[in-house]
């Protein structure tokens, strides 16, 4: 499919990139002490125009050049950044990252590089944006690599929500997140944006290119890829989507706070998992819900051990405790495993109602089977790069703040 939006597109940017040329030496922008040509500018937003789809109509080519800026100013603080840490990035480890980004979308590296070229774009415009990327990607993991802590409590929180979520259907999703700032409009022109990026993924454009130029989301060096997620994982407001989804589809744009998302549904599996609970379930002789929820409540702290909760019961007059034996998370209501996912082992879970009152139930042991559990370990450097994500979020945004930035 890119090889058609490189032909199609061939005349067309030959033309604009003549019409750019004319002022190739002005400055587009001045970053501290750095300067963005309106060549580079050119050749950034016809590359983005090339690889993306993106139509060539006044509105699509507006957009591109904007965005096309925005991360020529990124690039830019990120390799004054690199500089001031002594970052150096070999030309080999440059090339390997352009052929494998490449490769991922199923083409020639050197077709790729003889197409670019026929249209009047560089492959070193590719060339800088991965070498800004690795280097960034070095100064985030050396300034906060090391004081990132993932607490086992943390990793608990996790295996416990995948845990109760391991009979459900597994989702291999890709993202495109636009940010609702200022500089485009707030969150209509993230929606604008979003909606520029269905439509362009509709007409043949390639989803994990526009998520590497358009994508505010951490997972755009990677194209969008998120992996392999399961139910539950995501933010409600895409989980819920992705569920009715088909493998192949795209959705629709999704608004969350700050901004809009696009997500692609790779691929789609019935998970292999499930979770085996050892529970017992506490009552009370309360009528009401709100009687019975207000004296389960007030036992928590009291019950703490499956081991002594039937002795522990007997000393009072209105609650018993039955053994629920051994269930799999398969054969629980989504009402039951929605407050077993933030129990502990040992613990009595928020009250659940019921007609005439209400119940708690205490998790004895919870064992997740089957392969698609990740492990602690996975668990952990999972929660690590979400962690690191924000910090380099965070780093760039604060970076932008303090920079000189004069856009012409």
């Amino acid at each position: 499919m890119i090889k058609q939006i490189f032909l199609s597109t061939s005349a067309a940017l030959l033309m604009g990139g003549a019409a750019f040329a004319q002022n190739s030496h002005s400055i587009a922008a001045v970053v501290n002490q750095d300067i963005v040509t309106s060549h580079d500018l050119t050749q950034r937003t016809l590359f983005m125009v090339a690889t993306t789809g993106i139509e060539r109509n006044e509105e699509g080519i507006a957009r591109a050049q904007r965005q096309a800026l925005r991360n020529l100013v990124d690039e830019h603080i990120q390799m004054q950044e690199a500089e001031r840490y002594e970052q150096v990035i070999a030309d080999e480890e440059v090339d390997r990252s352009v052929a494998n980004l490449i490769g991922r979308n199923g083409l020639d590296p050197n077709e790729v590089v003889e197409r670019l070229a026929s249209v009047g774009v560089s492959i070193d415009t590719m060339r800088d944006q991965v070498r800004s990327e690795i280097a960034w990607q070095r100064i985030i993991n050396g300034l906060y690599g090391s004081r990132i802590r993932i607490s086992d409590a943390q990793i608990d929180e996790t295996l416990n929500r995948l845990s109760a979520n391991a009979s459900k259907p597994s989702y291999r999703v890709a993202e495109i997140y636009i940010e609702a700032t200022d500089d485009i409009g707030g969150i209509d022109g993230a929606m604008e944006g979003a909606n520029a990026m269905v439509e362009q993924v509709s007409d043949g454009a390639p989803f994990p290119l526009l998520a590497q130029q358009f994508s505010s989301a951490p997972t755009a060096a990677k194209g969008g890829d998120l992996g392999w997620v399961h139910e539950g994982e995501l933010r409600p407001e895409i989980d819920r989507v992705i569920q009715s989804m088909e493998k192949g589809n795209l959705s629709k744009p999704i608004v969350v706070p700050g901004g809009v998302y696009v997500v692609a549904l790779l691929d789609k599996k019935i998970s292999e998992s499930d979770t085996l609970y050892k529970l017992k379930q506490v009552n009370t002789d309360a009528e009401s819900f709100e009687e019975a929820s207000a004296r389960l409540i007030a036992l928590k702290d009291s019950l703490q051990s499956c081991d002594t909760l039937n002795d522990a019961v007997k000393a009072l007059d209105d609650v018993n405790a039955v053994d629920m034996g051994e269930i799999k998370s398969s054969d629980l209501s989504e009402d039951i495993l929605s407050v077993l996912s933030a129990t502990d082992v040992g613990t009595l879970g928020d009250p659940i109602e019921r007609p005439g009152g209400a119940v708690a139930i205490m998790v004895c042991s919870r064992q997740a089977t089957g392969k698609d559990i990740p492990t602690r370990v996975e668990i952990e450097n999972r929660l690590t790069d979400q962690q690191l994500a924000q910090a380099s979020k965070r780093h760039l945004r604060d970076l932008r703040r303090k920079a000189a930035i004069v856009l012409r």
